[in-house]
Parts: structure tokens; C-alpha cells; sequence
């Protein structure tokens, strides 16, 4: 297929218990001018022999593969680079869609004026779906960086960067895996470090109240492990996105708020990696977190 609207991103690695439904709820999209690139990060189940019985039935499918495993942000990027739609959806494996999101989603593009849209999200235990918590969006546009830039520099919560719940511009995404030229595999904070390129490139950015990805709640994630050596790791994953966004912000000349906003909240993460991995007592903690919230009060009210 030709140019088509939407392309959707799926790494695959080790997922062959969830690969059906979200493959499922690719192939039936409501917009059907679509194209689905699965990139094979070279797990050791059945996942890729179950999409390679999908790209069978649907010409839409393309499987690309990794030469060895690269992990999530990496394979992503690869996907990419064999896009050809217009926009690209990132659609976790074990993650599925709303049936209508490409439709609607592409439709808020506005024939393609705006560069980034963010959706809602479901947030998903197998049985149950609520709605992300603490992130969701109304119906609202911005007609420039700097509008864009003075909205999230006044949020009370932090700047919602998951590089799944948006459909950004191709040309976009590949000038910002121009720019971060990353070779260095990344677990932590990777989805700020490339949204924050993303913002930086773009000028027109709308906001849905639409609820069109369901996140499968994960408790073993690593955002939520207490292994000292994922949290060790996980620190100095944060530690090298602040260093990377403060070079490429000085040499690109990127937005100082946008920059400001992104690098506190990596710094406030990065602090709690190494609360946990000193066993500091909560008290500490609860400290540091009100000092941090105050910050954040001043920041709204005075844009100090």
C-alpha cells in the first residue's frame, strides 16, 4: 500500500500470550487505509509464528527483524524507518487498540495540520479498564511550540510523554531518530527523551478527550521494581536522558520551558530511583515529594 494515513508500530518480543488481541485490533481498524509493521526483536517464543499467520491473510502486515535484540525504543525506530504513512501509531505487543482509534485519531489530525495528537488511555488488568489516572486530556489545540511550551509549563502533573498514546507526523519522527542517533540500548525514560524531540519539531499540537489505547497493567514492569539492579539501572538510564536533552537542547537551540519541565521530572524520578535503592526510609521521602510539589505550585501560579 501507498502512503497510507496511519502506520502502526509493533515491536514483538516474547509476547505470545497477548500478540492475538493486538493484532486483532490492528487488522479490524474502522480506517482501513492502514499499515502494520511488526518488527521482531528475536524472542525465544511463539510470538512471530503466530504474526507471521496474520501477515498471511493481510497485505497490510509487513515483519521486519532485528539482527539481534535491541529492546522497545531501538526496535521502534527501526519500525519506522520502513514507514510509509502519513502518521505513526506505537502500539506495544501485549497493548491493543480501540477499533475506531486510527480513524479517529488521523480525523483530529485535521487533514494533516497538526503535527502530534494525544489521546486518552485505558489502563488494563486483563478484566477490567479504567482510565488513566492523574492524565487525562480534554478536546484543546495549539497553534505554536511556544503556546504548546507555556501550557505544560503550568501543569500541575508531569508532561505526558508515552510515545503510544499519540499519532505523530513520519517526517517528524524520523528527523528526531536523526537527531538522537541513539546506538546505546535505553529501558528508562526513553519515551521522554524522544517525546521531548518530538514537541521541539512540531508547531501545531491537538489534545482528544477519546479513549483509544488500552495499556495492560503490568506489577513486574520495571517501573515498579524493587530489584536493586533494575533500579540501579533504571537511574542511570534517567541520568543519561537529562545529560542527552540538556546537549541537544544547546545545540538545536530547543525550547528552554519544554527542556525546564522535562529535565525536573526526570531529576524527581532519578531521586526516587536512588531513595529506593539506598532503602531510604519513607519519611525522607515524603519530604523530598512535598519540596517537589511546591516547586510545581509555584511554577503554576507565578511561572517561576
Amino acid at each position: 500500500m501507498a502512503n497510507p494515513k496511519v502506520s502502526i508500530i509493533i515491536p514483538v518480543y516474547n509476547v505470545e500470550k497477548y500478540i492475538r488481541e493486538c493484532l486483532e485490533s490492528c487488522i479490524n481498524q474502522t480506517l482501513k487505509d492502514i499499515e502494520i509493521i511488526i518488527v521482531d526483536d528475536c524472542g525465544s517464543d511463539n510470538s512471530m509464528d503466530i504474526a507471521k499467520e496474520y501477515a498471511k491473510k493481510d497485505g497490510r502486515i509487513k515483519i521486519i527483524k532485528n539482527s539481534k535484540n535491541m529492546g522497545l525504543f531501538l526496535t521502534r525506530c527501526e519500525g519506522v524507518k520502513v514507514a510509509s504513512g502519513e502518521y505513526i501509531l506505537s502500539l506495544d505487543s501485549d497493548d491493543f487498540l480501540d477499533l475506531k482509534a486510527c480513524e479517529i485519531a488521523y480525523k483530529a489530525t485535521k487533514d494533516g495540520y497538526y503535527d502530534i495528537v494525544k489521546f486518552n488511555v485505558y489502563n488494563y488488568d486483563g478484566n477490567t479498564a479504567d482510565i488513566w489516572e492523574g492524565a487525562t486530556l480534554n478536546n484543546y489545540s495549539f497553534e505554536s511550540l511556544e503556546e504548546y511550551a507555556n501550557y505544560i509549563y503550568r501543569q500541575k502533573d508531569y508532561p505526558r510523554w508515552n510515545l503510544a498514546f499519540i499519532i505523530v507526523k513520519r517526517d517528524i519522527y524520523l528527523k528526531a531518530v536523526e537527531i538522537l542517533n541513539l546506538k546505546d540500548r535505553i529501558v528508562m525514560a526513553e519515551d521522554a527523551l524522544m517525546s521531548f524531540v518530538f514537541w521541539n519539531l512540531s508547531n501545531k499540537f491537538c489534545h482528544i478527550c477519546d479513549i483509544l489505547y488500552y495499556y495492560r497493567y503490568n506489577e513486574n514492569s520495571t517501573t515498579k521494581s524493587k530489584n536493586d539492579e533494575i533500579i540501579s539501572r533504571n537511574s542511570k538510564d534517567r541520568v543519561f536522558v537529562i545529560h542527552k536533552i540538556k546537549a541537544i537542547s544547546k545545540k538545536y537551540k530547543f525550547n528552554s520551558k519544554v527542556a525546564k519541565v522535562f529535565v525536573d521530572y526526570l531529576k524527581y524520578y532519578e531521586y526516587c530511583d536512588r531513595l529506593m535503592y539506598r532503602k531510604i526510609n519513607k519519611i525522607v521521602f515524603k519530604i523530598y515529594d512535598k519540596y517537589f510539589r511546591f516547586k510545581r505550585r509555584l511554577r503554576v501560579k507565578f511561572g517561576v
